[in-house]
């Protein structure tokens, strides 16, 4: 098994860590979480709470690990240790709102690979077949939003300002942005009405969400809604959003986990250049993740639109 990774922070200095954690046991246990940005932007010791939860789920998952418990637990005893994990850890530091983190974890037996996923951390096998989950709640965000900084960089020009202003609305809610005059009521309409239309939902529902914002997205986080979906948050995991599944390591070549602030997977080649050379190709084109690669958020002068974080391995 040869191994080579590489994770970067959104911020383009790297004087501020990310969400990312990876875990590497090798010949064991390749894992990659994704912990939600907070909100709040609130900072714990140093740490954001998304990378608090992030961190709990890799020590978790190497615990149970120790115990044998990855090969023969299901997937759901797994998925739930780690989410009373994430609970624990919000404790400790006393986080103010539930944290959450996502899951792609590869499982290497004597004669089989175990695939376990939940959320949209993705897992690619051979450079083909991939396993990734994503949220309707995020169609419904990233349409408000690509609305939301059109609007917004015709009136203010300068890009990187119309796009912390978008993160900012989308945020605290066009509720809160239409009282504070940052966007007219009929520029929310069209915010909304763009959602409604990319995620086929009632616009009630999707008005609602967008008018509190994503600020309030954790009261979705495994809940039986149609904005729902699941998460490793402390909760009783509820939903479809999960990958459990069991290949002979006779039939896999290539491996590659991976965090969704890669917006494109590439095409050709499985090893981290290659990823970090279609991260190039995707800012390059479609920087403001406004056209090809939409996105919840855009790219700035000092940040990407998220961290980004592969795992490559090759048998």
């Amino acid at each position: 098994m040869n191994i080579e990774a590489i994770s970067r922070s959104k911020y383009k200095t790297g004087n501020r860590p990310g969400d990312d954690v990876i875990l590497i046991e090798p010949d064991q246990v390749l894992a990659v979480f994704d912990g939600a940005t907070d909100p709040t932007g609130a900072d714990y010791q140093g740490e954001s709470s998304g990378r608090i939860a992030a961190r709990a789920a890799a020590r978790c998952i190497s615990e149970l690990l120790a115990k044998n418990a990855l090969e023969q637990e299901s997937a759901a005893s797994i998925f739930q240790a780690v989410s009373d994990a994430v609970k624990a850890a919000a404790a400790d530091c006393r986080i103010a709102h539930p944290p959450s983190t996502t899951a792609a974890i590869a499982v290497k037996g004597k004669d089989t690979l175990r695939i376990l996923a939940l959320g949209d951390t993705g897992i690619r096998i051979n450079g083909k077949s991939v396993f990734q989950h994503h949220k309707i709640i995020d169609t419904v965000s990233t349409a408000a939003r690509i609305s939301v900084f059109k609007t917004l960089k015709a009136r203010m020009g300068a890009v990187d300002d119309a796009e912390y202003a978008t993160r900012r609305t989308i945020f605290l809610g066009l509720a809160a942005s239409i009282d504070e005059g940052h966007v007219t009521r009929d520029e929310a309409e069209d915010a909304m009405d763009a959602a409604t239309r990319a995620s086929g939902l009632e616009r009630g529902l999707v008005s609602e969400f967008l008018l509190g914002g994503i600020r309030t997205q954790f009261h979705y986080a495994n809940a039986r809604h149609e904005l729902g979906y699941t998460s490793l948050n402390g909760g009783e995991i509820q939903g479809d959003g999960t990958t459990d599944l069991r290949l002979p390591i006779s039939e896999v070549g290539t491996i590659e986990i991976f965090s969704d602030g890669y917006v494109s997977i590439p095409e050709s080649g499985t090893t981290c250049s290659d990823w970090e050379a279609e991260f190039a190709r995707v800012e390059q084109e479609d920087f403001h993740k406004t056209g090809l690669f939409p996105a919840v958020k855009g790219s700035t002068s000092l940040e990407t639109c998220d961290d980004r974080t592969v795992i490559s391995v090759s048998f």
